[in-house]
C-alpha cells in the first residue's frame, strides 16, 4: 500500500528556479568583484591548481621554527 503525497510542483520549480539564479548571480558577482572571468576554463584550472599547491606547502615548517622566536629571560 502506497501512500502518496500530492506536491503543488509549480511553486517548487519556482522556488528551485530563484535559489539557482541567485546562486549563479552570486557566482558571477563575486567573480567579477575579484576580477576574473566567471567563465575562463583556464582561469579556475590555474586556480585550483594554485591553491592546491599553496595548501601543500603552508603546512610544513622547520622542526626547529618555534625555537627559533624564543628570546632567553633575564
Amino acid at each position: 500500500m502506497r501512500i502518496l503525497i500530492p506536491v503543488p510542483l509549480k511553486p517548487v520549480v519556482l522556488v528551485w528556479g530563484l535559489l539557482s539564479a541567485m546562486i549563479l548571480v552570486g557566482f558571477i558577482a563575486s567573480s567579477m568583484l575579484q576580477g576574473k572571468d566567471p567563465f575562463s576554463p583556464k582561469a579556475t584550472a590555474t586556480q585550483f591548481t594554485d591553491a592546491k599547491a599553496g595548501a601543500a606547502h603552508s603546512g610544513q615548517q622547520p622542526k626547529n621554527s618555534h625555537k627559533a622566536a624564543r628570546t632567553p629571560i633575564q
